[in-house]
């Protein structure tokens, strides 16, 4: 086998829209087709955590009557991310001799302290909790431990404690007067259990260049998109007397009528985007009628009016929308804890 020379280039990052960066590779550079690889990393903007490594393999033919590779349109698009890449190169590498089932563990990782456990027979709530402190792999620790009925039982609990972890912090952080929907935005993510077991992620936001920053395109488990609007927990107009009557503040219309957009624009180009997430991301997502939440408020920073009373206004508001609901950050942060004590209950 020979050895030639490769050509490699990056490209600048885009870190507003989420991109940290491109690493390209020529593979092939032939008289009628052209083979390209790229790594991409993608993450947070606001707190610069990197959160996706995607490797595409693509090649091109040449335009037709002309010497150019015709870049636009790839000839054939595949493409793998985070793990995957790393089964790839274990792959590659010949690492998997023989037929059979491999597990890719790293050996600095929590993994492997809590494999060690199970093969030992030591595993406890005690010392799975200083693995787990030492560590900050939880998902490598759940591949790791599910094959196991003690190890499933042990992560179910430690994911709890982690989840129960998280939401004392957007509890306190709704009823600080000083926290912005920035604030919440950030203490959100990677928590999208919080909206209920019906969502299994979150698109790719940069394909969907109406929504700001502050917005949540939640995946349902059938492929549908849910739009999550933040807005500020302090809102004290968030409801006002009108008449002998409570009703939802502006700020409440505000916010609904912004997602309503969202979801028109999303109507409007529903097809084509499916287009583009199956295309740029092997991913399949339904467009079509797609809903929304505007999360907005907390009855703390509403002095003037009983959390029944506000409740009652925005039950009202909300038994008047079809594609739209409207949530306090009391009331997101309250079904999730309630969601939290039954899966408590069902380990017990």
């Amino acid at each position: 086998m020979t050895t030639d020379e490769v050509n490699t280039w990056g490209l600048e990052p885009r870190e507003e829209e989420g991109l940290f960066g491109t690493r390209n590779a020529e593979i092939k550079n032939g008289p009628r087709v052209y083979k390209r690889a790229s790594i991409s990393l993608y993450g947070s903007p606001t707190s610069g955590e990197i959160r996706k490594e995607e490797l595409r393999l693509e090649s091109y033919a040449r335009k037709a009557g002309s010497s150019e590779f015709d870049f636009d349109n790839p000839k054939d698009r595949w493409f793998c991310e985070n793990g995957e890449i790393e089964k790839l190169i274990a792959f590659l590498s010949g690492a998997f001799g023989t037929a059979g089932r491999y597990r890719l563990v790293d050996t600095a990782s929590a993994s492997t302290t809590i494999l060690s456990m199970l093969d030992s027979g030591d595993l406890d709530p005690g010392t799975l909790g200083k693995a787990l402190a030492e560590h900050d792999d939880l998902a490598e620790v759940v591949s790791a431990l599910t094959a196991s009925a003690s190890g499933l039982h042990a992560v179910e609990v430690a994911t709890i404690a982690r989840r129960r972890g998280a939401l004392v912090e957007l509890k306190r952080l709704a009823v600080d007067p000083a926290t912005t929907e920035t604030d919440m935005q950030a203490a959100l993510e990677g928590h999208t259990w919080i909206f209920g077991g019906q969502y299994i992620g979150i698109a790719h936001r940069r394909n969907l260049a109406m929504l700001d920053e502050h917005d949540i395109p939640l995946v349902e488990s059938s492929g549908a998109l849910h739009i999550v609007e933040l807005k500020g927990p302090k809102i004290k107009d968030l409801v006002k007397k009108y008449r002998s009557h409570l009703i939802v503040g502006n700020d409440v219309h505000q916010a609904v009528g912004q997602l309503m957009n969202y979801l028109k624009q999303l109507d409007q180009q529903g097809a084509a985007m499916e287009q583009v997430f199956r295309n740029e991301h092997g991913v399949e997502y339904d467009m079509s009628r797609l809903c929304g939440t505007v999360v907005i408020g907390h009855s703390r920073h509403v002095p003037d009016h009983a959390k029944k009373a506000i409740d009652q206004a925005i039950r009202t508001f909300n038994s008047h929308l079809t594609r739209v609901q409207v949530l306090t950050y009391e009331d997101l942060l309250n079904r999730a804890e309630m969601a939290l004590r039954f899966e408590e209950g069902a380990l017990a």
